[in-house]
């Protein structure tokens, strides 16, 4: 298993389905920030890549290091990330 690739706008609606209150605007921007920052080449404190998702909501991170499990399992990551 691994991450489920998913593009910033089905994300942004899904997050907003669990998270009603949160303004689309505002996460667009944090998940934009943090795939701005996986291109300018930034990294986890630990050397592995950032988790886009995790990172937007979190500091930016891996997902290990920021959820604390070894592998995703079936986990969201902007499909993004990827190009």
């Amino acid at each position: 298993m691994g991450f489920v690739p998913i593009g910033i706008s089905a994300y942004v609606r899904k997050h907003l389905e669990c998270n009603p209150r949160d303004k689309a605007e505002e996460i667009t921007e944090r998940l934009n920030a943090a795939l701005a920052a996986h291109r300018a080449g930034v990294r986890c404190r630990c050397g592995n890549n950032l988790w886009i998702i995790g990172s937007a909501v979190s500091s930016y991170a891996c997902f290990t290091c920021i959820t604390g499990e070894a592998v995703p399992s079936e986990d969201y990551e902007v499909a993004e990330a990827w190009d």
